[in-house]
């Protein structure tokens, strides 16, 4: 039983330092200023590699939806760092979809809010109406797309707040990811963040390894349950 265990864990050691090794590289090319099409599919790798352990370890309805969740992701990471026009709101796009696919997964297991989870989420309501507001002024072909973006992520951070679990994992991951779209945001469309990039990135990934493992301590062997 002892080598068994041993054996199962190997997969997802190998997985996490993949995981940290690209997005360390990549976020070291990007703090060095040095693009290109192999820094563009560095950027790929990580989640990636979560896509791999989400196939492996996940069953079901849990695994469709985090498959997709990673997937939109993945094309969202690659979308964001060509070099061409308007690759913004199409990178914009995918991570919404990939929002989405993680909404439904939370929302279908999520139970309903006490008086604390409650106040969390009047919180988060308000804080999505000053994002909004604060974002008021940015070209009206953008605003519309970006607050429709807000409103999704905030229902998805709702959601991964009411799913149950012995700790509140899941949504810290959710809140990572809030925290990493402001900072790209700020960067974009207000004024510039020293590092923002690399701040933004590195939030991100941290972001998505800690929602897959939160939900892999969840959702393991749970299929359609």
């Amino acid at each position: 039983m002892y080598t068994a265990a041993i054996m199962n864990t190997q997969p997802l050691q190998r997985i996490t330092l993949i995981y940290a090794g690209a997005a360390a590289a990549f976020l070291l090319l990007m703090a060095m200023e040095i693009g290109g099409l192999g820094r563009t599919v560095l950027k790929a790798i990580p989640v990636s590699a979560l896509l791999v352990l989400v196939f492996r370890d996940m069953q079901g309805f849990v695994r469709i939806c985090l498959i997709g969740a990673l997937f939109c992701s993945v094309c969202g990471d690659i979308l964001l760092d060509l070099p061409y026009p308007n690759m913004f709101i199409f990178g914009l796009v995918a991570f919404l979809v990939g929002h989405l696919f993680y909404s439904v997964l939370f929302f279908r297991y999520a139970k309903s809010p006490d008086g604390f989870r409650k106040w969390i989420i009047a919180g988060l309501v308000i804080f999505a109406g000053v994002i909004m507001w604060i974002f008021r002024g940015i070209s009206p072909s953008l605003y519309g797309p970006v607050a429709l973006y807000i409103v999704v992520i905030v229902t998805m951070s709702i959601g991964a707040l009411l799913v149950p679990a012995r700790n509140h994992r899941l949504f810290g991951g959710a809140l990572l990811f809030i925290a990493s779209d402001v900072v790209l945001a700020v960067n974009k469309f207000l004024f510039i963040i020293p590092y923002g990039r690399v701040i933004n990135i590195s939030l991100y990934f941290i972001a998505q390894f800690v929602i897959i493992r939160a939900a892999g301590a969840i959702w393991i062997d749970a299929g359609d349950d």
